[in-house]
């Protein structure tokens, strides 16, 4: 069947015609009259239609909607049974980690430097990981799965085909430090330009990452881990730089048998001459794991500022005898008193905290008693003839200290005959428990009083907030990869993700919004983009958002997720 017109007085009718052919013959019979098209109302146009599609021809419905749209009429809707859902796709949280990389210049940032080959644009690249480990933290396999199934090649313009799992290690290959340490600078410099705030002080710790897996040996080392102990998998320490508001200044990675102290000289080398003038003034506050003596005089030879929690005692250092008992020292808090004195342009402030004093004290008695009791149980097993030999003995005995941290505290002697022993007590646990409650802090600003030092420590929770962070939402932790390369690049992603990640609640604190930055995400992701693609038609693909209204239409305006009221690749604004 065909759709022609016929002419009769200057005006047009259309007919829907077939033919047929026999004895050589060719017939051509009227299977629709339908008349004159071009001066049809909206009722008279859809009844023509229905006509036609009840012949069953998509191919004449196709023809005639084509001919009714260069007469003039509207394109038609698609019929329901003509279309199909094809995907429905997250939009809201990847558009927000967009929006904010357009912000800060990042792409732009990573290009500028980087070295051309023919492989996928090496800023695209590190966006859409750094974006993946914010919201899909997982193995570089299931990233490349996942670019394809998010709505990224829309907003970066980088097609799913070059995202590759070559192309993905390839791109961890070029971040590495001699890089991406210039790129954490600037980047830094520009999150303070776009949100107006200046650097008060760089908070200074460091994370371990256990590797599983066939991993490259020249970082991962054995080591002590954070919990305590010895690490029975082989790790990388991580330390992270961070302002008074959370901002990531940047990040280094060192094998995993590291200690912290001996990675501050490094770390302040950096900050005195990769960033600006405010920056290499800014306060470092550390905590005990940096802050050796060692450390705090190389800090006030290079004239910096600083506020540590040492890890010496005030005994140690002789400060008890100048600020004398602590009952006597004015309280900054309840359960809390605290003195302070200067020593060569360096403030010492010691405090006593009650609560600590005797949780501390509780927690080394417990452990004492359960020594103790394993010892008694050991004593009955020599009694019972169940040791063989002094050695074994020995060797259970030492295993018992060993395990509840008695071995300073419990001396433990073998009688002259047999296998017995006898315990008494070193006398080191009473003087360790006369210091339970005290922390001495060394700061340069002398200007602070007691109370002021310990709230100015106490504010590193933003770091620590930060680690837990990239631990918990980012899933630190570089997985199945095989060289230093991959490793460095790896936490570089990661560390690259918190600071978009951090923007974002930068942008909502700048709004004066109370809601955190996950709980923004949350909102965002009803925020879906679904294609619907219309069969037999020219149609095609359209791409469709979900309703904006509500707590969604207003973080679509705090992270200026449209332009001019459109949303980026779909049909329709707001």
């Amino acid at each position: 069947m065909y759709l022609t017109p016929k002419t009769v007085k200057g005006l047009r009718y259309f007919y829907v015609l077939s033919s047929r052919r026999g004895d050589n013959r060719h017939w051509k019979d009227v299977e629709l009259y339908l008349g004159r098209l071009d001066d049809l109302d909206p009722v008279s146009l859809e009844q023509k239609r229905q006509q036609v599609r009840s012949l069953g021809d998509p191919a004449l419905t196709l023809a005639l909607d084509s001919l009714l749209v260069r007469l003039g009429h509207p394109v038609p809707l698609p019929s329901l049974r003509d279309v199909d859902l094809a995907a429905v796709r997250s939009y809201g949280p990847e558009l927000t980690f967009v929006k904010l990389a357009e912000e800060l210049g990042l792409v732009e940032l990573i290009e500028g430097e980087s070295p051309k080959g023919g492989g996928p644009p090496l800023g695209k690249m590190t966006l859409a990981l750094a974006i993946y480990a914010n919201l899909r933290p997982g193995s570089l396999w299931r990233f490349v799965e996942w670019y394809r199934r998010s709505p990224l090649p829309m907003f970066l313009q980088l097609p799913p085909e070059q995202v590759t799992y070559e192309a993905t290690l390839n791109t961890l290959d070029y971040l590495q430090p001699e890089r991406t340490r210039p790129w954490e600078s600037e980047l830094y410099a520009r999150v303070r330009r776009l949100f107006r705030y200046a650097c008060e002080r760089v908070d200074i710790d460091s994370t371990v990452v256990e590797l599983s897996g066939k991993l490259c040996r020249v970082l991962a080392k054995f080591g002590h881990s954070k919990q305590g102990g010895t690490s029975k998998h082989r790790q990388i320490m991580v330390t992270f730089l961070v302002d008074q508001r959370g901002a990531l200044l940047g990040h280094e990675v060192f094998p995993g048998n590291t200690n912290d102290t001996k990675t501050l000289a490094s770390v302040d080398r950096r900050l005195r001459e990769q960033y600006d003038p405010s920056v290499a003034k800014a306060p470092r506050v550390v905590d005990r794991g940096y802050a050796s003596l060692d450390n705090v005089r190389k800090l006030r030879r290079r004239k910096e500022r600083f506020l540590v929690a040492l890890r010496a005692q005030p005994k140690g250092l002789h400060l008890l005898e100048a600020l004398g008992p602590q009952a006597q020292w004015p309280a900054i808090r309840p359960g809390v008193r605290a003195a302070s004195l200067e020593r060569e342009g360096v403030k010492y402030v010691v405090t006593w905290n009650d609560e600590v004093a005797e949780r501390n004290g509780n927690g080394r008695k417990a452990k004492m008693g359960k020594a103790r009791a394993a010892l008694d149980g050991l004593a009955k097993a020599i009694a019972e003839g169940r040791v063989a030999s002094r050695s074994e003995r020995d060797a259970k005995v030492g295993a018992i200290l060993r395990k509840f941290g008695m071995s300073r505290y419990l001396r433990v002697k073998g009688t002259r005959k047999g296998f017995g022993f006898t315990v008494e007590e070193t006398g080191a646990l009473s003087a360790k428990e006369a210091e339970a409650g005290y922390q001495v802090y060394a700061t340069t600003e002398r200007w602070l009083t007691e109370g002021d030092v310990v709230t100015f420590y106490r504010q590193r929770d933003r770091i620590e907030k930060s680690i837990r962070t990239m631990s918990s939402c980012l899933g630190l932790g570089p997985v199945d990869v095989s060289k230093p390369e991959h490793v460095r690049g790896h936490v570089f992603v990661h560390a690259l993700g918190y600071q978009l990640r951090n923007a974002g609640q930068l942008r909502l604190e700048e709004k004066r919004e109370t809601m955190s930055i996950d709980e923004a995400l949350w909102e965002l992701e009803q925020l879906q983009v679904g294609e619907l693609v219309a069969k037999g038609s020219e149609v095609g693909i359209v791409r469709k958002l979900t309703r904006t209204d509500g707590t969604l239409a207003h973080l679509v305006q705090v992270f200026s997720l449209t332009e001019k009221g459109q949303f980026p690749g779909v049909d329709g604004g707001i």
